[in-house]
Order: structure tokens, then C-alpha cells, then sequence
């Protein structure tokens, strides 16, 4: 229930916070109210706003960690934690060029047009990402909802009919703008399924 608290609600107005507290009997545990006062820092729905390229800042850590931490150990001399420090950054480097060659010359077949766009424009691995919100924007569901704002539509998105779990899309006509409540793309940069529909 915590994990779901951290990181999977959509929307702050998910009540999955008091039903932990209900259920585990945590009402008047005071460290707990003040780890509830501190959810901007931890709970990753409330800093959906803020471009991350959707990487949290404890995985640069592990991924730090994990590359550097197999060869080194507590009685690793400086000099020598130097050396495998340096080895692992040329080890990036060398993939970072395969990757980029393979950018440019792997070519991504399609007829569809916003996917030759999509390859035209994002990596490899951003371009598989994107076509998979594609193929899955085919088979969403998208309603638009009645609005008296000019220059604004607003559009309710859904992957089952019954529209259970829902997404809200505003569209803003005259800049040709879009934002979703999932703020996938303000968060990565890279566009839902919900916007794609």
C-alpha cells in the first residue's frame, strides 16, 4: 500500500494514503504525519511537473553503485577506485557512440506518419517507447467532455469502455497545446497514449 502511496497514484486526489492509515491502524503514530507532511519530497505524483526524463534521483545512485561498486570495496585504495571510475566512463562513452551510430543509421520502417515523424526525432530506445503509446492510443477510448471555455476542449480518455480509470486531456486550440492528467510528457518528455488519441 505504501509503494502504491509512492508511486502509483495518478492523481493526489487517490485516498490510498488514508486507507493505509485506516487499515494498519496508524492514526496517531506522529512520525507517520510527519512523513505524510513531507510527501512532496518522496511521492512521485506530486513531482510529475518537473522534467526528470522520468530517472528518480535515487537510480542515478544505484546505477552509480552498480557500476562502479562490483570492482571496488571497502579497502579500495583512492587511486584505485580512480582507475575503475575512469574505465567506467570510457565503457559510457563507447556505448554512448555505438548508440548514436545506430541512431543514425538503423532505419525504422513505417507508412504511418506521426511514427516516421517519431523516428525521425527520438532514439532508438525513445522511439520504441513512443510507438508502444501509440499502439496502444489505438485501442483507447476518448470522449470529449462540453465546455463554455473558448480556445480550450477537454477530453476524458480511457483504455476500457466503461471508462473505470480515466485520464483528463485539455487541449488549448489557438497555441495548439496539450496537457494530461498523467503528466507523462511534462515529466519525460515523452507523449501518452491519452495525448496521442
Amino acid at each position: 500500500m505504501f509503494h502504491k502511496c509512492l508511486s502509483g497514484c495518478d492523481s493526489e486526489s487517490e485516498d490510498c494514503w488514508h486507507k493505509m492509515v485506516q487499515k494498519h491502524g496508524l492514526e496517531k503514530k506522529e512520525w507517520f504525519d510527519r512523513l505524510y507532511g513531507l510527501r512532496d519530497k518522496w511521492c512521485t505524483t506530486l513531482s510529475k511537473d518537473i522534467f526528470s526524463a522520468g530517472i528518480l534521483s535515487s537510480q542515478r545512485v544505484e546505477v552509480t553503485n552498480r557500476a562502479i561498486s562490483f570492482k571496488a570495496n571497502k579497502t579500495t585504495k583512492l587511486l584505485e577506485l580512480f582507475h575503475i571510475f575512469e574505465a567506467t566512463v570510457t565503457r559510457w562513452r563507447s556505448t554512448e557512440k555505438s548508440d548514436n551510430f545506430r541512431c543514425t543509421t538503423e532505419r525504422r520502417r513505417t507508412t504511418i506518419k506521426i511514427l516516421k515523424h517519431a523516428a525521425e526525432v527520438y532514439t532508438l530506445n525513445l522511439y520504441k517507447d513512443f510507438r508502444l503509446e501509440f499502439e496502444t492510443s489505438l485501442g483507447a477510448y476518448a470522449r470529449e467532455k462540453t465546455t463554455s471555455m473558448q480556445y480550450v476542449k477537454f477530453f476524458v480518455v480511457s483504455l476500457d469502455e466503461d471508462y473505470m480509470h480515466t485520464y483528463q486531456v485539455i487541449y488549448y486550440t489557438q497555441n495548439n497545446e496539450f496537457m494530461c492528467s498523467c503528466m507523462c510528457f511534462t515529466e519525460t518528455g515523452l507523449l501518452c497514449f491519452h495525448i496521442i488519441k
